[in-house]
């Protein structure tokens, strides 16, 4: 490939006259590239130049901007040097507003004293006195002329902290724990910062504003100072900074870019100060177990809090040593390291608020279970086991209980939401599925069955727990293995719990129901036996559920059968007649039961 010449103008301004020629070339067609060889500059500066010739709602775009200076210069008389020098004044108000923003030029340091004042405090406060040639060599030390921006009240309780703490004053010292109060005295190490040490994120906060403060470079301090929110600024996107100052994003990350360069290669005493912390901080090389990225949000958000990651972290590893493509790399192992603390935090905060929320519920439960006497010594973990295998149903599964470490089998979303509940409430120190077999009698045979879980909380009681719908509970069946229950509870000390996971057997019992339904049911159950239909009959006109139909159940000590379904005073048949007959409310019926099972009790 030829080598490309460099145009031999290049960089030159442009004269009145080349303008015309220019205009003479537009004018008569020439294209870019015969333009830019006319005049022996680049493609990119005739395009420029043809810029200046247009009004500047016409020059977003430089094909745009040509094609419009060729219309209007073949259309006519066009004053393109009155343009010309309308877009000159546009431009000199713009530079004189970035100026005056900061964007330009050299920052100077501002004056508060002078160096001979420093130097008498220097005096004063060490009691040594500076010859002729150590004071000359003393008032051009550089520290000198940034401790001379603070007044002379500032310095001197800091150099006389500093004096009786290390009996010496040396000028970058004081200097730093003027910008930087408790910088000498302040731990800056990773284990400070791990754990949250006010001082040391104040410390490393003016530290890093310091720092930044030192750089002398107009733009590229002005877009720090937005980009990391100093000087009164918030934090700012490249794309906001650059519509403030009417330049390119890809303009503003090259200043960026600029003011890191000069401060990796300042000597200033806060940016060499920070570099070093930063470099302690983040260094690859220092012996901790955190890797880097886990350590760079947290320095970033002690350093600079309020300040996206990016740019905060990838500023803070830049100037802790990292080239520009190592810091975006381990800015990207950090953003993902982020990504997963937060995770891990918010599944954190949903497991105490599941903690909370089950520990609350089952305070409400064991609150209402049926408890006998005195409490009797619980299982030892090591001793109890599952006496059976749950069943392969539609709902059945296994659940991985955190608290026991190990799966817990269920035969029904109750069980499993009696074992999520167990498994998280803190008052249940352990628990087992299937504790034990029971034998019990139920219709003229005797029969066994296995309790569903036996839980023993941190204050040493034992609770036997039957996970049962609200609906279930009072099925005939179901009341000969409660009274099984119950006896064995009875006898060891143990507490006796019915429930879904939300409701109790006593909340069942306090179901409100039509006292109209049950006058009804019962006045026919003193006569008969009850079949579905029979109920359906009794309570027309009446809305119920078989939520209110298990209440009087379970209140009424009724036998209640559903296969087939059968409904029954108790477990005798009653002789026609016994009674009132059907659809008559007979109130003091079932208040003289009541009395009777009082009497009995």
């Amino acid at each position: 490939m030829e080598d490309i010449p460099v145009p031999e103008r290049r960089g030159r301004s442009w004269s009145p006259e080349e303008y015309l020629r220019l205009v003479d070339g537009v004018a008569g067609g020439l294209s870019l590239e015969e333009l830019a060889d006319r005049h022996q500059r680049s493609i990119t500066a005739m395009r420029w130049a043809a810029r200046q010739l247009v009004p500047p709602d016409e020059a977003g775009d430089d094909e745009a901007a040509v094609a419009w200076l060729t219309e209007r210069l073949a259309s006519g008389a066009y004053d393109w040097q009155a343009r010309l020098a309308k877009n000159r004044q546009l431009r000199a108000a713009a530079r004189k507003e970035r100026e005056a923003a900061g964007l330009r030029g050299k920052r100077e340091r501002p004056s508060a004293c002078e160096p001979s004042a420093i130097a008498g405090v220097w005096q004063e406060v060490t009691g040594h006195r500076l010859s002729p040639e150590r004071r000359a060599e003393f008032l051009a030390r550089k520290p000198l002329r940034a401790l001379s921006a603070f007044p002379v009240e500032a310095l001197r309780p800091v150099a006389e902290r500093l004096w009786q703490a290390d009996g010496r004053l040396l000028l970058e010292a004081w200097l730093l724990d003027t910008v930087c109060p408790g910088y000498a005295t302040t731990d800056l190490s990773w284990e400070a910062v791990a754990g949250d040490s006010a001082g040391t994120a104040t410390v490393l906060r003016d530290l890093v504003a310091a720092a930044v403060d030192e750089l002398r470079d107009a733009r590229a301090h002005s877009v720090l100072c937005r980009r990391l929110g100093f000087e009164g600024h918030e934090p700012s996107t490249q794309q906001a900074i650059g519509q403030e100052f009417s330049r390119t994003p890809q303009r503003i990350s090259q200043l960026q870019a600029r003011g890191i360069t000069r401060m990796l290669g300042s000597r200033e005493p806060a940016t060499v100060a920070l570099r070093e912390a930063l470099g302690d901080l983040l260094g690859p090389e220092r012996a901790h177990d955190t890797p880097v990225a886990q350590r760079l949000p947290a320095v970033a958000q002690v350093s600079l809090p309020g300040v996206p990651l990016n740019p905060g972290g990838l500023v803070l590893a830049r100037l802790a040593g990292y080239s520009d493509e190592q810091a975006r790399s381990l800015l990207k192992e950090a953003v993902t390291a982020l990504t997963e603390r937060h995770k891990e935090e918010r599944k954190q905060q949903r497991t105490a608020e599941r903690r909370e929320r089950a520990s609350r519920r089952w305070a409400a439960l064991a609150e209402a279970a049926d408890w006998f006497g005195a409490s009797g010594p619980a299982p030892a973990p090591e001793e109890l086991a599952a006496r059976r295998s749950v069943r392969q149903r539609e709902h059945s599964g296994v659940w991985f209980s955190g608290k026991l470490g190990r799966e817990v089998q269920y035969e029904s979303v109750t069980e499993l939401r009696v074992i999520q509940l167990l498994d998280h409430a803190d008052q249940v120190a352990y628990f087992q599925e299937q504790p034990l077999a029971l034998g019990y009698t139920h219709a003229g045979r005797r029969r066994s069955y296995y309790p569903d879980f036996l839980a023993v909380t941190t204050d040493g009681r034992t609770l036997l727990i039957e996970a049962k719908p609200q609906g279930d509970i009072p099925l005939a069946i179901n009341q000969a293995k409660h009274r099984a229950a119950a006896g064995l509870c009875r006898r060891k000390g143990w507490s006796l719990l019915v429930t879904d996971g939300a409701r109790t057997r006593a909340d069942l019992a306090r179901h409100p129901v039509d006292p109209e339904l049950e006058c009804r049911i019962g006045a026919a159950l003193a006569s008969r036996e009850l079949t579905w239909p029979d109920v359906r009959d009794i309570a027309r006109g009446i809305p119920f559920t078989s939520l209110d139909l298990a209440a009087l159940v379970l209140r009424n000590d009724w036998h209640w059968e559903l296969g087939p379904y059968r409904l029954r005073a108790d477990g005798r048949p009653q002789p026609v007649g016994s009674g009132p007959g059907p659809g008559v409310c007979d109130p003091g019926g079932r208040d003289g039961r009541d009395e009777r099972r009082r009497s009995e009790q």
